[in-house]
């Protein structure tokens, strides 16, 4: 993720914190250690520049380099902010410890840019041979909205990819994303009504987030954490928690982009500003009563052009072609709704057996540490080349 995004939601951590009065609270968890330069790895070379109009890439190679190259897609930049290559440090220097090259970019624009990245992507492992020489294997890496690239990529070119290891990833599809960030919105304005100005898609010029919605959302759950509770167990959002402080940060981060303006925007640009939210036939379920829910939530319509972007940008067709290796953990941001349509798809395309799924233990976006993600990693490389299946 971003670092300006990332900081902006342990900024609502840290407002989460002064109003609950404790210290451990809001995911995400900064859970990667301290980063080192290149120079810490030995011999390697790297190359950078700009590939497409105005995307930035890298490109690293060890000394004692294996042959096999990853490469990594990154998630959800801020629309305003300018492109900049993702800051990858710890997982670079890991992989190419290990003796694998290594090729990332930023893409050309920023948002929910999945096109963009599965262009810029695309390019990378072409542009790796030309500088240090045809890998041997090409493994896919990525994180939350990169999810979508690299199993674009995986379904399209799968002659050109060996494995794939999405982490905390909308691994269900970009619409599915979508909705969960919207349904909690709706589902908070049932089970709290009036606390929150606008609507679902519809928010007020000039709300400013840590001010004006995280004291309210965390003083009325406060008050009266029953409600909250009843939002956390409606099967569209599946809201999974611990503790009171989970329970607040997983309403809250989904919030965060509903109500921030930046996603709702670059959504709404990307869709030629037609409406992109439709539960108009969604049958809500897992509340104490499904039928007042189903009956007091507000509905919302999408139009044609809008839902075809999302089916095209991207929604996965399960038809895997090499084995893929997804990480997750209790995630506000992306939930493990994810995990489980994901499943259903590849199930429904036959292919469950180039699929393992692992829960990491922890609470929030990302949350583990580039150990953890080198072990999973480690694994992918082992089935691919032995052919035997990790465990979960």
């Amino acid at each position: 993720m971003h670092a300006k995004l990332w900081n902006a939601l342990v900024g609502v951590t840290a407002v989460l914190s002064a109003a609950c009065g404790e210290r451990q609270l809001v995911a995400p968890e900064a859970t990667e250690p301290p980063s080192t330069s290149l120079q810490d790895v030995a011999g390697p070379q790297e190359v950078q520049g700009e590939i497409g109009p105005g995307a930035l890439y890298a490109l690293s190679i060890p000394a004692n380099w294996n042959g096999d190259l990853v490469v990594y897609a990154h998630g959800y930049f801020l629309p305003e902010d300018p492109v900049a290559l993702p800051s990858i440090t710890p997982l670079r220097n890991g992989l190419l410890a290990l003796g694998y090259g290594v090729a990332y970019s930023s893409y050309s624009e920023n948002g929910f840019a999945i096109r963009d990245g599965v262009l810029r992507t695309r390019q990378l492992r072409g542009l790796f041979a030309s500088h240090f020489g045809q890998p041997r294997r090409t493994y896919l890496a990525s994180s939350s909205m990169g999810a979508a690239v690299v199993l674009r990529l995986a379904e399209e070119n799968p002659q050109l990819y060996d494995g794939v290891l999405p982490m905390c990833g909308i691994v269900g599809g970009a619409q599915m994303e979508v909705d969960y960030i919207f349904n909690v919105r709706l589902l908070f304005d049932y089970f709290y009504p009036g606390v929150l100005p606008g609507d679902a898609v519809n928010v007020p010029e000039g709300l400013e987030f840590a001010t004006d919605v995280v004291p309210v959302v965390v003083g009325a759950i406060l008050a009266d954490p029953a409600p909250a509770m009843e939002l956390a167990g409606v099967d569209q959002v599946e809201i999974q928690y611990a503790n009171l402080n989970q329970l607040i940060s997983s309403i809250l981060n989904p919030l965060f982009f509903g109500m921030g303006g930046f996603f709702t925007d670059d959504l709404r640009e990307r869709t030629h500003g037609h409406d992109f939210f439709d539960n108009t036939g969604t049958a809500y379920t897992g509340s104490s009563d499904d039928a007042a829910l189903n009956a007091g939530v507000d509905r919302l319509a999408s139009t044609p052009d809008a839902r075809a972007f999302f089916e095209h940008w991207y929604e996965p067709d399960g038809r895997l072609a090499m084995p893929v290796l997804t990480l997750h953990s209790r995630d506000p941001v992306v939930p493990q709704l994810h995990d489980a349509a994901y499943v259903a798809v590849v199930a429904a395309a036959s292919r469950s057996d180039l699929l393992v799924q692992r829960t990491v233990a922890g609470f929030g976006h990302c949350a583990w540490n580039v150990s953890q993600t080198l072990a999973g990693f480690q694994d992918l490389v082992t089935w691919v080349q032995t052919g035997v299946r990790p465990t979960p």
